[in-house]
């Protein structure tokens, strides 16, 4: 086995799809496969245990990865609710202050 590093950018129609025994592989096409798709393979020489254990692994990981993209989806949208809200008691102060309001 070799080792290299690759980065490919996900588009919104990126997709997954994998196929079982006897050549297990996840195939992920970034694009939506516009333009072809990386392909991870489980080598045969690995028992059928041993294949479940890095498939498993590999779903772990990806799980984490969307549960922190979730969690700072999250983040994001209560910071900007919060910007807006404190955004529109800004206006509002400045509102009843030149309408001759006392605060």
């Amino acid at each position: 086995m070799s080792s290299f590093n690759a980065t490919f950018f996900l588009e919104a129609s990126a997709n997954a799809r994998g196929s079982g025994v006897p050549h297990p592989a996840l195939y992920v096409q970034p694009d939506g496969g516009r333009s072809g798709s990386i392909a991870f393979q489980i080598g045969s020489e690995l028992s059928l245990d041993e294949q479940l254990q890095a498939a498993e692994s590999i779903l772990r990981g990806v799980q984490r990865w969307r549960d922190q993209l979730v969690e700072d989806a999250q983040r994001r949208r209560t910071a900007e609710e919060e910007l807006a809200a404190a955004r529109e008691e800004i206006a509002r102060l400045k509102a009843e202050r030149d309408g001759g309001e006392d605060l």
